[in-house]
This record gives structure tokens, C-alpha cells and sequence, in this order.
């Protein structure tokens, strides 16, 4: 067995994990220690700055152990193993996946209970990191009520470790990536205090996967004017859905133009990387008068750098309009005539 003791640095954010590798030619446990994802933090490891030092890199490739099915039962007795191993700062990937697969399966309230009441116990040194480990498992689990969990402690619990911050909001990250949790983020977001370090994360998983609902919701909370408006308003350059292009128009057309919220909105359009978005400021573009030629310059160049199918919507759509400026059509038409 050889022993590989791994110092990662992440962002300023020190973790120590420890494995256990066997030899090709033996059979042994990996053994890790303050890992929320083994496959993830063998990946750092291995890339880690070599500025860094000492760093014992793996020399060899982590294998994936093989998963048993276990009765509902006998899911208690891995929890127990886990538990324990958790008390010196230890996890067995291979019971850890037993446990993930039969979460995933079905749901165990009395082991989320659990789970739920270690996460209470800040993360204060390296050796008992609970919450660092737990709410990145609870993110692999990826069920409805384990993202609950997950996102009530976030929500009701202190979180002010370095670690621990970093694995919730990596975590965040991996249950934002569909829109099926859209209802609990909106939950989260409306019940959390204003100065919750997650907030911004929670507002930026609602604008990611927004449906016309969940954009109705971001606006609302913007109007309210509340501690969370600006928030709820920086969120919106996460907005790449297409199908949001005649909502945004829509605020567009009907708000004050000099208004945050309009300004905002067609930066959104900009930022977005869809022919139907830059269509839409091909139309907006079409009425603005000559001083308007910087905003628009602006836009468009955002929108040409973010994707190509700008320069398919001014080729197409640019001479669908009657321009109230010649200068502007003319701007447009040079940036689009300036494409390498």
C-alpha cells in the first residue's frame, strides 16, 4: 500500500486529503479525508500549482469500486461505517457510494435527519469537516429532498468555514446545472435573509434555467425594491434562454428607457449568444435616435464577441428595418463588416 499525503490549494482555500492507493497487483481500500469528491479532488491533486509544496501526486489512476446493491436495511449499517469514519475526518468512497445509490433510490428521512444534524456542527479545523463533506454529498445525491436539505441548511445554518463555503457553493453550482429544482431555489430565495452569503447563488440558479415564470419572479423581486433588488437584478446577465427574448423585450418597450432595469435588459440581450437576442436589438436599434450610437456600439460589440450567431442576425435581419438613424444602421453594418 502506498500512502500519498496531498496539500490542495483552491482558490486560497486549503484542504488536506489523504489516500490510500493499492498497487496494481492488490486489492485495498481508498481511504480519503476531508474529500467531498475523491474523483474531484484527485483531479486537483493532480493538477495542482507547482508552486505548491510538498505535493505527492497520484501515480496512479483511482478505480472506480464496484457497487453492491444493498436492502433499505442494511443502508443504515453503511450510514453507521460512515459516521464513524467521519469522526476522524475519513470516508470510504466505496461505502459512500452505496449510501448515494440507495438515497438516490429512496429516500431515507431518518438518515437525512441525521445527516441534517451533523450539519449543525460548524467545520472549525481539519480533521472533522461535516459540513465541507456532507453538502457536497447531499448535491451527488441530487434528489428532491436531499437538495431541500441542502438548501435549508444553507438557508438556516452558519457557514464560515473557507471549505465549507467553497463545497456549498461548487455545490450549488452542480444542482443549478437543470432546471428541476427551480421551485425550491424561488422557495430559498424568498425566505432567505438579505445578507446570506448564498443569496447571489441562489438568484443566479433562478436566472440560469428561468422559464417565463421564474423571469416574471426575478422582475418581481426587482420591483419590490427590497434589501434583495439588486440581487435579484445582477442575476439577470445569467439569463440565456431564448425563449425569454420577448420578455425582455417587453420590459424594454414598456419601462422608463433610462431605467436600470431596461439598461439591463439589453445588456441581457447582449450577453446572451442567440440569433433571436440579436434580433431583438436589431429592432430596438431600428428606433433609437443619434445619440443612442455608444449604447449601441456597445451591445453590439458584446454581442458579436459572444457568438457568431450575431453576425447570421445583423447579415439577415439588418435591413428588415426602417432605421430613424443612418448612423446607427451604419455603426451596425461596421461592426459586422470588422468579423475576422
Amino acid at each position: 500500500m502506498k500512502k500519498k499525503i496531498i496539500i490542495l490549494s483552491v482558490i486560497g482555500i486549503i484542504s488536506v486529503a489523504t489516500y490510500v492507493v493499492s498497487d496494481a497487483s492488490k486489492q485495498g481500500q481508498n481511504i480519503v479525508q476531508a474529500a467531498s469528491d475523491a474523483e474531484n479532488v484527485t483531479h486537483l491533486a493532480n493538477n495542482a500549482p507547482d508552486k505548491i509544496a510538498p505535493i505527492a501526486k497520484i501515480e496512479t489512476a483511482m478505480s472506480k469500486p464496484t457497487t453492491k446493491s444493498i436492502s433499505p436495511d442494511a443502508v443504515f449499517d453503511v450510514w453507521g461505517e460512515i459516521k464513524t469514519l467521519l469522526t476522524a475526518g475519513k470516508i470510504d468512497i466505496g461505502l459512500e457510494k452505496q449510501l448515494i445509490n440507495s438515497l438516490k433510490q429512496t429516500s431515507n428521512p431518518q438518515i437525512l435527519a441525521e445527516i441534517s444534524q451533523l450539519l449543525q456542527q460548524p467545520d472549525a479545523n481539519l480533521t472533522s469537516r461535516n459540513q465541507e463533506y456532507l453538502l457536497s454529498l447531499l448535491a451527488v445525491v441530487n434528489t428532491h429532498e436531499s437538495v431541500s436539505l441542502l438548501l435549508d441548511t444553507l438557508e438556516n445554518t452558519p457557514i464560515t468555514d473557507s471549505n465549507a463555503i467553497y463545497s456549498a457553493k461548487k455545490s450549488l453550482q452542480k444542482i443549478a446545472r437543470s432546471d428541476t429544482y427551480l421551485s425550491l431555489f424561488e422557495s430559498t430565495f424568498s425566505n432567505m435573509d438579505s445578507d446570506n452569503l448564498f443569496l447571489p447563488d441562489i438568484a443566479n440558479a433562478i436566472a440560469k434555467n428561468a422559464s417565463e415564470s421564474s423571469f416574471d419572479f426575478i422582475i418581481n423581486q426587482i420591483d419590490s425594491l427590497g434589501d434583495k433588488s439588486s440581487i435579484a437584478m445582477n442575476s439577470m446577465e445569467n439569463i440565456t434562454q431564448e425563449k425569454l427574448v420577448p420578455k425582455l423585450q417587453q420590459i424594454i418597450n414598456s419601462r422608463d428607457p433610462n431605467s436600470e432595469l431596461s439598461q439591463v435588459s439589453l445588456t441581457t440581450l447582449a450577453n446572451m449568444g442567440q440569433y433571436e437576442a440579436a434580433a431583438a436589438l436589431i429592432q430596438w436599434s431600428a428606433s433609437q435616435q443619434p445619440s443612442a450610437d455608444k449604447l449601441v456600439t456597445e451591445l453590439f460589440n458584446s454581442a458579436v464577441n459572444k457568438s457568431p450567431s450575431a453576425y447570421r442576425a445583423i447579415e439577415k435581419e439588418l435591413n428588415s428595418y426602417d432605421f430613424s438613424s443612418s448612423e446607427i444602421k451604419k455603426t451596425i453594418k461596421a461592426i459586422y463588416s470588422a468579423r475576422q
